[in-house]
C-alpha cells in the first residue's frame, strides 16, 4: 500500500495535476479550432488517458487517514474509493478522445465535445493542491490561488464556447480569434461590457445571457472572497494588530507614561518578531501530553543535558523536567535575580544574553548566552543568591522552580540520593569558602 502522505504519492499527485490542467487547456482549444487530429492534442489525449487509468490503480492502493488512523486494509480502501471519487475518475479515464480521434474527422467538432468529459478530473485540483502544499503554504494564499485558477479556467472555457458559436472570419488567425474571445469573456464576466462585440442569432444571444448570469454571480463571489482572503492572508498578524490596538487604547485611557508605553510596545514587537505573537504555553497547552512532550524535548533537551547535576539523569526524568519548565521573557535591563535574595528558581537560556555581576554591579563576572544556564544552586540549597543577573537584551528563558523540582525527585529515589549528595558537597564547599573569607577578613 502507498501511504497517503508519502513523497511518492505527492509526486504522483503533482504529475496528475499537471496533466489535468494541461488537458483542461488543450481539449476545449483543439475542439473549437478543429485540430484534434494534430500531434499535440493526440499526444495529450493518449497521455491523459494513460495517467488517469494509472491514477485509478494508485487510488485503489493508497491508504487513507480515518480518525487519526492510517487505514491500509485493501477492502476498506476499495470500499471508500468506490463510494467517493471512483465514478468521477472513471468518466475522466474513459478513452473517448482516443476513440473519436480514430473514428471521426476533425471537422466533427460537435461530437468531439464529449472529450470535454475528461475535465471532470478537475474536481481533484483543490484537494490535490492542499495535500501538496500541506503546512508549508499559507491557507489563505492557497485559497486565493485556487480562486484565481478557477476564474481563469472558466474564462478559458467560456472563450472557447464563444469561438465555437461564431463563424471564422476569412484570413483570421486562431490566436487572434482566441484573444478576441478572451477579451469578450473578461469584459462580460466583470460586468464591464463595452458592447463592441454583440451576439448574432438566438444561439449566441442565449449563450451571452448564460455567461452574463454566470458572470454576475461570479463577480460578487470574487469580490467578497478576495476581500476576505486578503484580510485573513496573515491571521496571526491580524490578531496581533487587534491585540496591540486594545493595549494601546488601555494605556492611553489610564494615562500610562509615554516611556512605559514605548517599552510595552517594544515588548509586543519582540514577541511578534520572535514567535509571531503566540504564547508558547497556551499553544502547547492544547496538545495531548505525549505530543507536547515531544515538542518540548525537541526544543530543550540539549539545554537540560548540559547541566552538570542532570548528567546522570535518565530519559524519563529529563522528560518530566522539560514538561514542567515555564517559558518566561525578560526585557533589556530587567533583573532576573539579585544578589542576596533567596533563590528558588533555576533558568535555562533559550535566546538572548544576560550579565552576571557583583551585588553593587561594579564588576561583571561573565556573560551567558543561548544554551547556557544559571541558578542551579537554588534547586539544591535555596540559599541567598551570590550574584546579580541582568538581561542585556530581550531574553527567552525557561524557569524551573524548586517546589516542582522536589516533586519530580520523589518519583526518582535513586537520582534523589545523587542530588542530595551533590547538595551536601556544594554546601560543604560554600561553607569552606565562607570560613576562608572570614579568616582573611580577620587577618586584614
Amino acid at each position: 500500500m502507498i501511504h497517503l502522505e508519502s513523497r511518492i504519492k505527492k509526486c504522483w499527485d503533482l504529475t496528475v495535476l499537471v496533466v489535468t490542467i494541461g488537458t483542461a487547456l488543450v481539449i476545449p482549444f483543439s475542439v473549437v479550432f478543429k485540430n484534434t487530429g494534430e500531434p499535440v492534442p493526440i499526444l495529450l489525449t493518449f497521455l491523459s488517458t494513460i495517467v488517469f487509468i494509472v491514477d485509478m490503480f494508485v487510488s485503489f492502493n493508497t491508504s487513507f487517514i480515518y480518525q487519526g488512523k492510517n487505514i491500509e486494509d485493501k477492502r476498506e480502501v476499495a470500499r471508500r474509493y468506490l463510494r467517493g471519487w471512483f465514478t468521477i475518475d472513471l468518466i475522466a479515464a474513459l478513452p473517448l478522445g482516443i476513440i473519436l480521434t480514430f473514428l471521426l474527422t476533425p471537422e466533427g467538432s460537435a461530437v468531439h465535445l464529449v472529450r470535454v468529459l475528461a475535465l471532470i478530473k478537475l474536481f481533484h485540483v483543490g484537494k490535490t493542491m492542499q495535500r501538496i502544499g500541506g503546512t508549508n503554504v499559507n491557507p489563505a494564499i492557497l485559497r486565493l490561488s485556487l480562486l484565481v485558477f478557477w476564474i481563469l479556467l472558466a474564462a478559458h472555457v467560456a472563450s472557447c464556447g464563444w469561438i465555437f458559436l461564431n463563424e471564422t472570419p476569412v484570413g483570421t488567425q486562431n490566436y487572434e480569434r482566441y484573444i478576441r474571445a478572451f477579451y469578450w469573456t473578461i469584459t462580460t464576466i466583470t460586468t464591464i461590457g463595452y458592447g463592441d462585440i454583440t451576439p448574432e442569432g438566438p444561439r449566441q444571444t442565449l449563450y451571452v445571457i448564460f455567461i452574463e448570469i454566470l458572470g454576475a454571480g461570479m463577480y460578487g463571489l470574487v469580490i467578497g472572497n478576495i476581500a476576505n482572503l486578503i484580510a485573513n492572508i496573515d491571521v496571526a498578524k491580524t490578531q496581533y494588530k487587534e491585540k496591540l490596538d486594545k493595549i494601546n487604547t488601555f494605556l492611553k485611557y489610564r494615562n500610562i507614561p509615554v516611556d512605559q508605553q514605548r517599552k510595552i510596545n517594544d515588548y509586543y514587537n519582540y514577541l511578534w518578531e520572535s514567535r509571531r505573537g503566540y504564547d508558547e504555553s497556551s499553544v502547547l497547552a492544547d496538545l495531548p501530553g505525549p505530543l507536547k512532550q515531544s515538542v518540548l524535548l525537541f526544543l530543550n533537551k540539549e539545554i537540560i543535558e548540559k547541566v552538570p547535576i542532570f548528567e546522570a539523569a535518565g530519559e524519563d526524568l529529563i522528560k518530566d523536567i522539560i514538561v514542567n519548565m515555564e517559558p518566561v521573557v525578560f526585557t533589556p535591563g530587567d533583573y532576573i535575580v539579585r544578589a542576596g535574595e533567596v533563590g528558588f528558581d533555576m533558568y535555562f537560556i533559550s535566546r538572548g544574553r544576560v550579565d552576571v555581576m557583583s551585588a553593587d554591579e561594579t564588576a561583571r563576572y561573565a556573560t551567558l548566552t543561548a544554551g547556557q544556564f544559571f541558578g542551579e544552586i537554588a534547586l539544591l540549597l535555596s540559599m541567598p543568591r551570590t550574584a546579580t543577573i541582568k538581561a542585556t537584551e530581550y531574553c527567552d528563558l525557561y524557569r524551573l522552580d524548586k517546589e516542582t523540582f522536589d516533586g519530580i525527585l520523589t518519583r526518582y529515589p535513586d537520582f534523589m540520593k545523587n542530588i542530595q549528595a551533590t547538595a551536601d558537597a556544594r554546601r560543604a564547599e560554600i561553607d569552606a569558602r565562607t570560613q576562608a573569607a572570614k579568616k582573611t577578613k580577620q587577618k586584614d
